[in-house]
């Protein structure tokens, strides 16, 4: 059985906010090595952030043309 439209926007739906969610607590985690003075690890969990905050984009653009 195929997915249909709906189900997938759903998907991307929950996933969007699953990431957005867990971008937010992964922020922390850089927050806090910074705090420890771990500049290096900071750096990386940015750049994972910021990876995925790019995936989000384009799961958000999936939807949209979903939605076309």
């Amino acid at each position: 059985m195929e997915p249909s439209i709906g189900e997938i926007r759903s998907l991307l739906e929950y996933l969007i906010k699953h990431n957005r969610d867990h971008a937010g607590e992964i922020m922390d985690l850089a927050e806090r090595a910074q705090t420890l003075g771990n500049t290096e690890a900071y750096r990386h969990i940015v750049r994972g952030v910021d990876l995925l905050n790019d995936s989000n984009a384009s799961l958000q653009a999936a939807l949209t043309a979903l939605e076309v």
